[in-house]
């Protein structure tokens, strides 16, 4: 059994801000990502520009941040932050010649401690979409394999993409077509070779607790859950397998605890066991994941 588990931080425009409030080794790799009120996916990460020295330079500061102050003498993976926030609002992809100064920053200033890297586009379908070129995951993947051979370290590329994205996509008009996209209409099967490990984002606790509904008013319920997980099982390649999800309302919300606890039980009934590869999401709080792995077994 090997295990990722989601460390927050951010950029706050003048100095980096701790968000997750612990820092012992729970789980085999701790990922190093932005976070916050104010977005993820890069959008609360420093971005001095737009160059392969912005990238470099950036990433260094971070890595100082995390091996010396934050994560000292821990096993961690760090993201590659994919937007920015312009002067005008919104958001925008980083360069390309960026995100490369970025992954020879970090494994250059990186120590023994750094494990590898996090793709932080949560989208699923983004290519797709038209909105990023297979040739940029070739190219990143690429410079990571350079950094392999550079240094000696076998770096891991993983990547957390959210089934959310696909459910606001278009209009579902029954759980048979919400299954039919998660086998047809994701980047996955066509990108996943690039990575180590794809931890799907069920989203199944989140639109339950919140009481959303699949984008065209189908449910999510736990039976759709227990077939999505059958699908990611039978068309996704088989270094793919699921986040788990969890925040601080378990702790005060007993319908919020079921619905994450539901994340094992559904497995055992679509797989007859428990992926063994899996990351981990529960907020920025370590007594979350304490809470769920007491009382739900296996989680």
């Amino acid at each position: 059994m090997t295990t990722w588990g989601l460390w927050y931080y951010k950029w706050n425009g003048s100095e980096y801000v701790r968000i997750s409030d612990w820092n012992d080794q729970k789980f085999d790799y701790i990922v190093v990502t932005d976070g916050g009120y104010n977005g993820t996916e890069g959008k609360t990460a420093k971005y001095s520009g737009p160059s392969y020295d912005d990238g470099y330079n950036d990433a260094g500061e971070l890595v100082d941040m995390i091996e010396n102050q934050w994560l000292h003498n821990r096993n961690y993976i760090v993201e590659i932050p994919y937007f920015y926030v312009p002067p005008e609002g919104g958001k925008k992809a980083r360069p390309l010649d960026y995100w490369l100064g970025w992954i020879d920053g970090v494994a250059g200033e990186g120590s023994a401690w750094l494990k590898g890297f996090y793709w932080s586009l949560e989208n699923i379908r983004y290519i797709q979409e038209g909105k990023l070129s297979r040739y940029t995951i070739e190219t990143i993947w690429g410079r990571i394999v350079e950094n392999r051979r550079e240094y000696g370290v076998d770096y891991q590329f993983i990547w957390i993409p959210s089934l959310r994205s696909l459910f606001v996509s278009r209009d579902f008009s029954s759980e048979e077509d919400v299954l039919e996209a998660v086998a047809y209409e994701t980047d996955v099967p066509n990108i996943a070779n690039y990575f180590n490990n794809v931890f799907i984002q069920p989203g199944y606790y989140f639109m339950r607790k919140d009481n959303i509904l699949i984008r065209g008013g189908v449910p999510y319920t736990y039976s759709l859950l227990v077939e999505i997980l059958k699908t990611i099982h039978e068309y996704m390649p088989s270094n793919v397998s699921i986040e788990m999800e969890a925040d601080g309302t378990v702790r005060v919300n007993n319908d919020a605890k079921n619905y994450a606890c539901d994340y094992v039980k559904a497995q055992r009934e679509a797989l007859g066991y428990v992926w063994s590869d899996r990351a981990y999401y529960f907020d920025k709080r370590g007594s979350t994941f304490g809470y769920m792995r007491e009382n739900c077994p296996g989680w």
